[in-house]
């Protein structure tokens, strides 16, 4: 009886064996054989709901490589947590300081993006910036959405002297008020839109004179530096305000001729929203609001004699 035993237990231990080896045979996945990855890493301002890693297969794996360079293509992956499609333009920086552009349409839940060919491993990116892709699948010379009124609705009321948009972003800034409106039962007021050469030097003017830096408070440094070079030669020159003004002026539209733009005002890629009536629930709701709409981004501009929050639409 014992002998039976010990010969259905070695039976049944060379039928496992031989299970074993059909399940994990060679050409078939291996726990070993999982790529590596970088950790999830967040997006930058106004694409708070995207996250980026990269994967590369481990060394050694040959299994189906031809060559090494294919083989040792290091891919990219991006999580959305936006409900709708996206397409958005990813500027990858090795460790070595390449960079790489992937453009590419996302939708909610994990996107495979492409390929870092530029990465020597799953972790060599050093850093990442997601923007809105310009005329994406159109080309690179799509001609520019044109401009139209903007006029206030249900949930926004235009205080703006001259508020022009794209209907893209006219369309944007309707689904942040109406994200406002339900979480508030209030209106958003936008008290600013597209600004003249004349009047952003007319700001800006009147930031200096205070003592703000201008070149902190930008996003586009240089342009902002030009500027206030401009107003610092003005005065040092004996100008008084309008002499200044003028100085300042010249060198915006002098920006703007070669496509540059210190303010996004200028462009008509930006609003300014009023926050004095707005207590920390309302603020908060804002925020929400605009953090769910991406390649928007939010700035506290109420230390100013005109306190409000802008909004960067570009």
């Amino acid at each position: 009886m014992l002998g039976l035993r010990e010969t259905w237990l070695r039976a049944w231990g060379m039928s496992a064996a031989l299970v074993a080896f059909m399940v994990v045979s060679p050409g078939e996945a291996r726990a070993g054989d999982a790529p590596r990855c970088s950790a999830w890493r967040a997006a930058g301002k106004g694409y708070e709901k995207l996250e980026l890693r990269t994967c590369a297969q481990p060394e050694g794996d040959d299994s189906e490589a031809e060559g090494d360079d294919e083989d040792a293509a290091t891919t990219v992956e991006i999580k959305s947590g936006y409900e709708d499609a996206l397409k958005v333009r990813v500027e990858l920086v090795t460790k070595g300081g390449t960079v790489e552009q992937l453009d590419v349409k996302l939708k909610n839940g994990e996107n495979a993006a492409g390929a870092c060919k530029a990465c020597r491993s799953h972790d060599d990116v050093k850093s990442f910036r997601v923007t809105t892709q310009e005329g994406a699948g159109e080309g690179k010379d799509a001609t520019p959405e044109a401009l139209q009124k903007v006029a206030g609705t249900n949930h926004m009321e235009v205080l703006a002297r001259d508020l022009r948009l794209t209907d893209t972003n006219a369309k944007r800034l309707e689904r942040i008020a109406a994200r406002y409106h339900k979480a508030t039962k209030k209106r958003l007021v936008v008290t600013g839109g597209t600004r003249t050469p004349q009047r952003q030097a007319q700001l800006m003017y009147d930031k200096l004179k205070r003592g703000d830096d201008v070149v902190a408070l930008y996003e586009n440094k240089a342009a902002a530096t030009e500027v206030r070079n401009a107003y610092r030669e003005a005065a040092a020159r004996g100008e008084k305000r309008k002499g200044a003004i003028r100085a300042m002026r010249e060198v915006i539209e002098a920006q703007i001729g070669r496509g540059t733009y210190v303010s996004k005002h200028l462009k008509s890629g930006a609003v300014d929203v009023r926050s004095w009536s707005m207590d920390g629930a309302l603020e908060k709701a804002l925020r929400e609001a605009v953090k769910q709409e991406p390649g928007v981004t939010l700035m506290d501009e109420r230390d100013g004699p005109e306190p409000h929050f802008h909004l960067n639409l570009l």
